[in-house]
């Protein structure tokens, strides 16, 4: 548990529920770390607060630095007062992931794009998302572009509309409908932008998982 010195009381962590009578991802912060249990304030949803009984399985993650770390844990014990506290110990070894590559989730959001070139900026162009992740963006579109081209791109996400430079780092033609997917990477984006896409795609595992799809 070496990484666990990167969780750190008052931050804030993703508590991920996929069993149970409460699926859902859900934001709360670090309470207290330890070698062998944490704890962690218990979660609201709608102002409401979700009593996962003891014995549930939850996913922990959290964001340090240029990564994200991740953990399985049982809740063991519920706490009341001062504050609703849960209190959990670990079932696996933490793993630590470049957050570029982190969850790719399917997501069908607005995107434009221009293609950049020396001395050039082409007509903006519609595309339709296939998935995204904190790293990058899939879709498809009709106009051909080539590996390594740049692209100035919009994003309109349910919370954040975003413009990102990013580098194209595959094409595939696909014959049956005439279109061409496309696979890009973010470029120079700083750490706030990176964490709304992040939490965006947090967003729609929530959903998903609420729905039993995840």
């Amino acid at each position: 548990m070496s990484y666990l010195k990167e969780a750190k009381p008052g931050s804030s962590m993703e508590l991920i529920v996929a069993e149970g009578r409460y699926p859902g991802v859900y934001r709360t912060r670090f309470e207290e770390v330890g070698e062998r249990i944490i704890s962690f304030e218990a979660p609201f949803s709608r102002d409401v607060l979700v009593p996962l009984s003891e014995g549930t399985l939850v996913e922990i993650a959290f964001l340090a630095g240029q990564y994200i770390y991740r953990l399985k844990a049982r809740i063991i014990q519920r706490i009341a007062v001062p504050i609703p506290l849960f209190v959990a110990e670990y079932l696996k070894d933490i793993e630590k992931n470049q957050r570029r590559n982190y969850v790719r989730i399917e997501a069908y959001f607005p995107l434009s794009y221009r293609i950049v070139k020396q001395n050039n900026v082409s007509e903006e162009m519609q595309a339709s998302m296939l998935d995204l992740s904190g790293g990058g963006v899939r879709f498809r579109t009709r106009y051909e572009t080539q590996d390594q081209d740049m692209l100035y791109m919009k994003l309109k996400l349910p919370r954040h509309e975003l413009f990102l430079p990013a580098k194209v780092l595959r094409t595939d033609w696909i014959p049956g409908i005439g279109c061409w997917d496309i696979s890009v990477e973010f470029l120079e984006i700083n750490e706030k932008t990176r964490e709304c896409i992040i939490r965006e795609v947090f967003d729609i595992q929530r959903d998903l998982i609420k729905k039993g799809l995840l």
